[in-house]
């Protein structure tokens, strides 16, 4: 007998298969980008945009459903593994938004198919191929924010310099949210054999997520010391690193960190790394 599922729930899997937060974190990089190579406000710019994460999203679906016999143990919580998305929708859901995210780009032309199929192929490889080799997860996680930075630039930009900064500070806080859920999910990672940093236990995981964090703070202040970007920017960039070094130190409390602190420090950065996004931009735009 097959259990009917509640239509309300079954929704939210679909939902939170696609990682709103991934897609949106990756629609703002690669809209940052954009403007920042010169290109000015113009629907096709929000287009392209949003072709980039969407092939990211159905890159990561695909991985869900590649993955979703191990998901069930690695990431309980995981729609597939919950019984919410069964596994023939995820993999169609998957194919699907990589098709409509590469068909959006190719529409827009050459340069823009080139780096929204860049991009996904570096997950699609991940996937198949690098899912449990150490460290590989968190590069592919450093990747999807700060290639829709430069995806931006190259597609609609060109004029001004590359984004370095913006790319680079996204890719770093990016890499301590990736270290953090390393920490939430190192019981289900050891089930499965992946090797992850946190699997060293201790202290260690959160002076590296720590580390990425700080790193990309005082990337972030190097516009306002070269004379680029004002005391009000100097100001945000302040309080967001601030913001991420109270959380480290939080973790940093026990011997053993915490996982489900380690799971909303991760949430929080992700958060971060979209408001560094808006606040970049209403540095230079506004």
């Amino acid at each position: 007998m097959v259990r009917k599922r509640d239509p309300n729930a079954a929704a939210l899997g679909f939902i939170r298969l696609v990682r709103p937060a991934d897609w949106g974190v990756a629609f703002a990089g690669a809209s940052l980008g954009a403007w920042l190579g010169g290109g000015a406000f113009r629907f096709v710019v929000a287009l392209a945009a949003a072709a980039v994460a969407t092939v990211i999203a159905g890159a990561f679906v695909n991985g869900d459903w590649y993955h979703r016999r191990t998901r069930v143990l690695a990431s309980p919580r995981n729609p597939i593994a919950r019984g919410l998305v069964r596994p023939g929708e995820a993999k169609w859901l998957g194919i699907i938004l990589l098709a409509a995210g590469l068909a959006a780009a190719a529409y827009l032309g050459l340069r823009t198919f080139a780096a929204a199929f860049f991009t996904a192929a570096i997950v699609l490889l991940f996937n198949y191929f690098f899912d449990k080799a150490y460290f590989a997860r968190n590069v592919v996680a450093a990747s999807v924010v700060a290639l829709p930075v430069f995806c931006g630039w190259f597609v609609f930009g060109g004029a001004a310099d590359p984004p370095v900064v913006a790319a680079a500070v996204g890719g770093l806080v990016a890499l301590s949210v990736s270290v953090f859920r390393d920490v939430e999910n190192r019981d289900g990672d050891e089930v499965v054999g992946r090797k992850t940093i946190a699997a060293a236990g201790g202290r260690f995981p959160v002076w590296v997520a720590g580390a990425f964090a700080l790193a990309a703070t005082a990337i972030a202040i190097v516009p306002y010391w070269v004379g680029e970007y004002s005391r009000r920017y100097l100001t945000f960039v302040a309080a967001v690193g601030g913001l991420m070094i109270f959380y480290t130190i939080l973790n940093l409390r026990r011997p053993e960190p915490d996982p489900l602190l380690a799971g909303s420090t991760a949430r929080m950065f992700k958060f971060l790394i979209f408001v560094y996004f808006v606040g970049t931009y209403w540095e230079v735009f506004l």
